[in-house]
């Protein structure tokens, strides 16, 4: 099938080299010129685990390229996907602006019969809204819109859209369906289930999913926080409870609170868009509280020990929201930094992808040191803060990093560490719930 992709960042560029993957002909298309030349080049803008390779393996075959002319991307498809931006706008309900403003571009450039999909995560109406612009552009009726949400986790992005869960589409035509299975045909033949809906509940499916998992994460933190008054250990509770099947262990890890472009930005739409409807989701309202206060569990264990931070050297270990990725938006450690600073103290980051991006995330980067390597950022400080579960911090040799460090102290504010070795290296330790 000949597809666009109207937007080249993390969720359109996984699915465009997923769909060239299947032996489809793909264009994706972007407004900025400088990540265009790069992806043409087989450069990949983001670090995600296997992302580069299968970019040039298609490249390669002829089955995707990479353009900034949306024209010349459309004037063949047969499906065009929308995969830009929907930041969290004024109040926290979605901008939609980016979105609609790219379909009512791309709409009178497209042949009669095409199908828009949205791929874009967007609330509920979102596809009236497409459909409404796409008319009005074009001045007819003749066309198919669907919604195709994705469920991709950063760090294992490719992974999961070359075997998903579940394929979820929302239609309100047979065409628009018959299409999107012969796109998905491959996972379908491989058993993987293909759930077609009506629109409305394809696109309310996104944000039920990602406001699930943002509801496991809060309650195991404050879970955490009471075993800590009661003398209990939240990751012997979260082992135990993970183990009943109605349950299950995912999403059960006590720590700083979740971060990345998903969770906060769609549990804050999925409430606001309750109110637009007449309904308050009490539960949905309250996990942004408990999640954007997490941040002060970490500076509290650090002035627990310190006591004045003032001229504290603290070593962060840790500044994506999560391992495995360069993704820095709405990580924790932006606002304990920016705590931190403003405490006095003096910081000290290393992360093995993501110092670039946190740079240019962070608005005081110039008053944070950055460093390349673990011992860099350990040497001479006063205390260990780790923030980001990578594999290189919990397989590190504490006895070689205590000989180094200035302070005894870790704070590991992912439960990635046990208790009794790093006492046994020498150092304090504080965990989460522990």
């Amino acid at each position: 099938m000949r597809i666009a992709i109207i937007g080249s960042g993390y969720v359109g560029l996984t699915a465009g080299v997923g769909f060239a993957h299947f032996g489809n002909s793909v264009v994706c298309a972007d407004i900025d010129p400088a990540k265009i030349e790069k992806l043409a080049r087989g450069i990949c803008p983001i670090y995600e685990l296997g992302l580069e390779d299968l970019l040039k393996e298609n490249l390669s075959k002829g089955r995707i390229r990479f353009t900034t002319d949306i024209k010349d991307a459309v004037k063949d498809a047969e499906a065009v996907f929308f995969a830009v931006n929907t930041p969290e706008g004024e109040y926290g309900k979605a901008n939609l602006t980016y979105l609609l403003n790219a379909a009512k571009t791309v709409a009178p450039l497209c042949a009669t019969g095409t199908l828009f999909i949205n791929k874009s995560t967007a609330p509920v109406g979102t596809i009236e809204k497409i459909r409404e612009t796409i008319s009005k552009a074009r001045g007819d009726d003749q066309f198919y819109v669907a919604t195709n949400p994705e469920f991709l986790k950063e760090g294992t992005a490719v992974e999961d859209f070359l075997h998903p869960d579940r394929i979820v589409v929302g239609v309100d035509h047979p065409e628009a369906e018959q299409r999107l299975r012969a796109l998905y045909r491959p996972l379908i033949e491989d058993g993987v289930p293909f759930i077609a809906t009506n629109i409305a509940t394809a696109e309310l499916t996104k944000y039920a999913a990602n406001s699930m998992l943002a509801l496991r994460i809060s309650f195991i933190n404050e879970i955490a926080d009471f075993c800590e008054l009661v003398g209990a250990d939240v990751k012997q509770v979260a082992h135990a409870i993970g183990l009943d099947k109605r349950i299950g262990s995912h999403f059960l890890r006590a720590g700083i609170g979740y971060g990345g472009s998903c969770f906060g930005k769609d549990v804050k739409a999925l409430a606001l868009s309750g109110e637009e409807h007449g309904y308050e989701f009490k539960i949905i309202k309250a996990l942004s509280t408990v999640n954007d206060l997490r941040y002060r569990i970490v500076i509290t264990k650090l002035q627990k020990h310190l006591k004045n931070l003032h001229g504290a050297r603290i070593a962060v270990l840790g500044l994506a929201f999560k391992p495995m990725t360069d993704d820095v938006r709405s990580a924790p450690a932006l606002r304990i930094i920016h705590e931190l600073l403003d405490h006095g103290a003096r910081i000290t980051a290393y992360d093995p992808v993501a110092n670039e991006p946190f740079k240019k995330m962070f608005s005081r980067s110039g008053e944070v040191t950055f460093v390349t390597s673990l011992h860099d950022a350990a040497r001479g400080a006063d205390a260990l803060l780790l923030l980001t579960a990578w594999d290189e911090f919990q397989a590190m040799s504490l006895k070689e990093i205590r000989s180094i460090t200035t302070g005894v102290l870790i704070v590991d504010g992912m439960n990635m560490l046990e208790r009794n070795a790093a006492e046994a290296a020498g150092f304090t330790y504080e965990g989460i719930g522990r």
